[in-house]
């Protein structure tokens, strides 16, 4: 068997995130997918998150338990399955309006895990291909959306550069190995403390 952790215990989790995931109850699963439909609705040709599979993404970002959860997106295993375990079956069988209530005092009582798990359900859907190509064929700015901005990065929707503006600026340049500690006049230092 072939152990596919590529970061040591306590270390900076690997592009891609820890392998294996960390693995949730089928409950816990669900849980997250109506969290997850709640704050990012589909329609207009977008799929809600349910259906493009954040799950398989955000399992790979919460931190694995026994490690400090210090990288991105701040969720430690034990605590996250927790917090998902209360939401619960309560959560589950609410109505779309008391998910939204629900969630809204989540915002309220615990707002740094609620960041926390807003902002990984973003990135994870938003990294879905699905979406991704939604974005592509749907909104004019996100025309050169890519999974990855390199190597093409997004010149496709980039205007030219205007040089009559450029032209019209002014200012100067100093390179960093120039530049030099100043005394603040006295009057200057007091009048910002």
């Amino acid at each position: 068997m072939v152990d596919l952790k590529l970061s040591a215990a306590g270390g900076k989790p690997p592009l891609g995130g820890w392998l294996p995931p960390v693995r949730l109850t089928e409950r816990q699963g669900a849980v997250l997918n109506a969290v997850a439909d709640e704050l990012i609705p589909g329609g207009a040709g977008f799929p809600p998150p349910s259906e493009v599979d954040v799950l398989s993404f955000i399992t790979r970002y919460v931190t694995p338990a026994g490690q400090d959860a210090k990288w991105f997106p701040f969720l430690g295993e034990d605590d996250f399955k927790a917090r998902l375990d209360i939401l619960g079956d309560g959560f589950l069988q609410a109505t779309a309006a008391e998910r939204v209530t629900i969630l809204t005092g989540l915002e309220q009582d615990q707002p740094e895990f609620f960041l926390h798990l807003r902002d990984v359900v973003y990135y994870a859907y938003y990294s879905r291909p699905a979406v991704v190509h939604t974005m592509n064929r749907t909104l004019r700015a996100g025309r050169d959306y890519r999974l990855s901005p390199q190597p093409y990065g997004y010149t496709d929707v980039m205007d030219d550069w205007d040089d009559e503006l450029l032209a019209r600026v002014r200012g100067s340049y100093r390179r960093t190995a120039d530049v030099r500690r100043v005394e603040v006049p006295a009057h200057l230092r007091e009048a910002t403390s």
